[in-house]
């Protein structure tokens, strides 16, 4: 069961008259920016791609912010609430069992998890400096993104 606090983004939390937890619901229009963020994922776009087109849209980040970070978007494309699943230290004999209402089809956010996986021989923490350095640089990010060639 989630804990009070880990309802995830397009998510809203239900509870019974005594305050304890019965499902979640999606919230609209944050349901669909996660739809919009798994399926952008499942077509191969970087997710830097998918984070400077929310922001030049002006969709507001999770905590209300204009900015989204790399690592939220990453790991919204990453949750497996989106088909309704717990994630990790879940029962295995309860994994096939859709615990609330799904955002997304299973093969579509499966289609996203190979699009994000490292490369074969790839190294994961390389992949995790990267987003570090992203986010340190994240104030220069107008001015790195004129250096580089657009992302597809």
């Amino acid at each position: 069961m989630p804990r009070r606090n880990a309802v995830p983004y397009g998510y809203r939390r239900i509870d019974d008259a005594q305050g304890n937890y019965v499902t979640q619901l999606p919230v609209e229009p944050q349901a669909s920016v996660v739809r919009e963020i798994i399926s952008r994922a499942a077509q191969g776009q970087a997710i830097a791609g998918i984070l400077r087109e929310l922001e030049a849209r002006g969709v507001p980040a999770p905590r209300g912010g204009p900015r989204w970070s790399w690592t939220v978007v990453h790991d919204i494309a990453r949750n497996p609430a989106y088909i309704g699943r717990p994630a990790g230290g879940a029962d295995p004999d309860d994994l096939d069992r859709v615990h609330w209402t799904p955002l997304v089809p299973d093969q579509l956010f499966f289609t996203a998890q190979r699009a994000l996986a490292p490369p074969p021989g790839g190294s994961p923490s390389r992949y995790q400096m990267v987003g570090l350095l992203l986010c340190a640089l994240a104030p220069c990010r107008e001015l790195l993104a004129s250096y580089l060639p657009p992302v597809s």
